[in-house]
């Protein structure tokens, strides 16, 4: 995939978090299959950045692609038990509105 395709690619699947990100903590805390969707759209949104990031040159410290593989790492490499779901939930509220301007920005 060429850096457009996959900058495209990666804006899609931020807002497919979006999309599927209940307002409401509570819908969240009840809904494990919710929960696990989620956190494997964000561990896709890093895999996507950091070869976005390699298509372009990047240095390996530039945001957001650096937040964004970060956050994929933490998530992928996760032992049992080491996920908090709270996190994940105060996470994605804060960050993910921001980190889809800052990506849409580079379009």
């Amino acid at each position: 995939m060429n850096p457009d395709e996959l900058l495209a690619g990666l804006v899609e699947v931020l807002h497919r978090i979006r999309a599927l990100l209940p307002e409401v903590k509570a819908a969240w805390d009840e809904d494990e299959v919710l929960r696990v969707a989620v956190e494997r759209l964000w561990i896709t949104a890093g895999n996507v950045a950091e070869e976005y990031r390699l298509g372009i040159g990047s240095e390996k410290g530039a945001e957001p692609w650096a937040e964004l593989t970060n956050f994929r790492n933490r998530l992928a490499h996760a032992l049992p038990g080491q996920i908090v779901p709270d996190r994940v939930w105060d996470e994605s509220h804060i960050d993910l509105n921001r980190l889809l301007s800052e990506v849409e920005a580079h379009r």
